[in-house]
């Protein structure tokens, strides 16, 4: 139990013994916003007025008298009609000892009770290049995986090779068209890359005909895809393609169920996806299962890819990350799943918005792009999965280029990492030291020593709350606060020798190396979460 269950708990047995019965509404228990308050807020006093007929001070008053936390995790406070609550110091200085001992553990949960999750994102057409684009749905989909995993759900990552679609076919035909030094059809691809591949292929005896074409070039580029990935440290479970959805008989069986129950009508020659036929102003791709000419749409190997998921290899909840131009998409694959008899509430679409540089344009057909290898030998890969994580995934961004190559706390990978560097640094310093076993944890009373614990304490919430909310990027905004914390802990030293870790009294210098410790493998499991190397060494920073 986290420290704010624990809380919560304690809040909701005082209410029900002050009078409150049945349903209580939410007691709103958060974060305070303002230190001087303490470290959790609720506004119980104002939500059981109603019910319990008396005024909110009063009513928080009698919560705070009733009360009880066994461990002494905190204090209660009324204030007005809000119940305040402050971690004691002895408690936080119990909490170093813990997280000191479960090391990259600390936070770790069973938030998702083994739930078989799987989490597919990234999935770009294998036509071209990765450019900057593309590279926040892979790194979202990556870290909203590791804390899935984290979190005690049983997660699978999957790329879906789209090799048989309309695109993947104008690919094909685009480097057939090259090897006849002919122009790319219309909506075909232009990028010298494709001229290369066409090379390639006639190297490597490859039949010059559209399919076998297609075939060969989606495979190169998917495994140029799996090399560029791996620099960002990104490595797939499962690569499924699409072809596989019909030589499996689950497309035509996908079919088959939604036209007996009537979802499926035909109009035009076509068969249309009845629940969006009238949405006119979606695309016609995207409400057709099969067109005029017989061909199935990537929305027919959509459904098949439904029944593989959730039917065939059961898992229990499919999560996607898609790019925002998908959005019109979303209502479709919802009702399509309810259509197949799939509860729609266990697909979850995670829509991520556009990505902008300074410089450079994004088109793959017109071969013009800022590639996401260019970005990552321009800033290294911890500065590209830490600034794609930094914002919520529905907000547009703008890759800051100067400020990911800074070398101060203007940068906050760098300032993050150059506090884990710190805090081994003073483990270095302190290795020749005779000290004791064991830490007296009581001897750490300095403002700054429980801020640092203090912050140390929030951490499995954070990281239950980023992994429930699918928000990857709320573990950044935490790691930035414990840099800050270790930053303060580590610079009181500065003005005052008596506030070093390492000092002539062997106790405290113990005591301090073990909040040292506990900070230190907090940021190392959080930067692990998000993919960012933690070093233990690093040139100085800058003013």
């Amino acid at each position: 139990m986290t420290v704010r269950e624990s809380i919560a708990a304690a809040l909701e047995a005082a209410a029900r013994e002050i009078g409150a019965e049945g349903d209580l509404p939410d007691l709103e228990l958060a974060r305070a916003r303002n230190p001087a308050h303490g470290d959790f807020a609720s506004s119980a006093g104002m939500k059981l007025a109603r019910q319990l007929r008396r005024a909110p001070n009063l009513i928080a008053g009698e919560l705070v008298a009733a009360v009880r936390l066994p461990e002494g995790e905190a204090t209660a406070e009324a204030a007005g009609g809000y119940v305040n609550f402050r971690l004691s110091p002895s408690w936080l200085q119990r909490l170093v000892g813990e997280v000191a001992a479960a090391g990259a553990d600390y936070g770790r949960s069973d938030l998702g009770r083994g739930e078989r999750v799987q989490v597919e994102f990234g999935s770009t057409n294998p036509t071209g290049p990765l450019h900057v684009g593309h590279g926040r749905g892979y790194i979202l989909g990556d870290s909203l995986a590791s804390l899935l995993a984290f979190t005690g759900h049983e997660v699978e990552r999957e790329f879906y090779v789209n090799d048989q679609n309309t695109q993947a076919v104008k690919f094909g035909l685009s480097i057939l068209a090259r090897q006849r030094g002919e122009e790319p059809p219309e909506g075909g691809y232009l990028g010298d890359y494709v001229g290369e591949l066409a090379e390639e292929a006639r190297r490597q005896g490859v039949p010059p005909n559209e399919a076998h074409l297609r075939r060969f070039g989606v495979q190169q580029i998917v495994e140029g895809f799996e090399r560029e990935l791996a620099r960002i440290g990104i490595h797939y479970d499962s690569w499924y393609r699409e072809s596989e959805t019909w030589s499996s008989g689950l497309g035509q069986e996908a079919i088959e169920r939604l036209t007996r129950g009537g979802y499926l009508v035909e109009r035009d020659g076509a068969l249309w996806f009845a629940p969006a036929l009238a949405d006119e102003s979606a695309p016609e791709e995207d409400r057709v299962v099969r067109r005029r000419t017989g061909e199935y749409t990537y929305f027919a190997s959509d459904l098949g890819y439904l029944l593989n998921r959730f039917e065939r290899r059961g898992f229990q909840r499919v999560i996607e990350v898609w790019g925002s131009d998908h959005h019109g998409y979303v209502p479709r694959m919802k009702s399509a799943a309810a259509a197949l008899g799939i509860d729609p509430d266990r697909l979850v679409i995670i829509l991520n918005q556009l990505v902008t540089l300074t410089e450079g344009k994004m088109s793959k057909r017109a071969g013009r792009m800022v590639t996401l290898s260019e970005l990552i030998d321009r800033v290294g890969a911890d500065a590209v999965r830490w600034f794609y994580l930094s914002r919520t995934a529905d907000t547009q961004m703008e890759f800051d280029l100067e400020l990911a190559t800074a070398r101060n706390r203007t940068n906050p990978v760098f300032y993050v990492q150059y506090a884990h560097a710190r805090l081994c640094g003073i483990e270095r310093t302190a290795a020749d030291r005779e000290l004791p076993e064991t830490a007296e944890l009581d001897l750490l009373r300095e403002p700054w020593e429980l801020d640092l614990a203090r912050q140390l304490a929030q951490w499995p919430d954070a990281v239950a709350d980023a992994a429930r909310l699918m928000e990857p990027h709320r573990t950044t905004f935490f790691l930035y606060e414990v840099a800050d914390r270790v930053s303060t802990f580590y610079e009181a030293g500065n003005d005052n020798g008596d506030f070093r870790v390492v000092v002539d009294d062997p106790r405290l210098t113990r005591a301090r190396l073990e909040l040292c410790r506990a900070a230190r493998a907090t940021l190392r499991s959080g930067l692990d979460l998000l993919g960012v190397a933690a070093p233990d060494r690093m040139e100085r920073m800058e003013d």
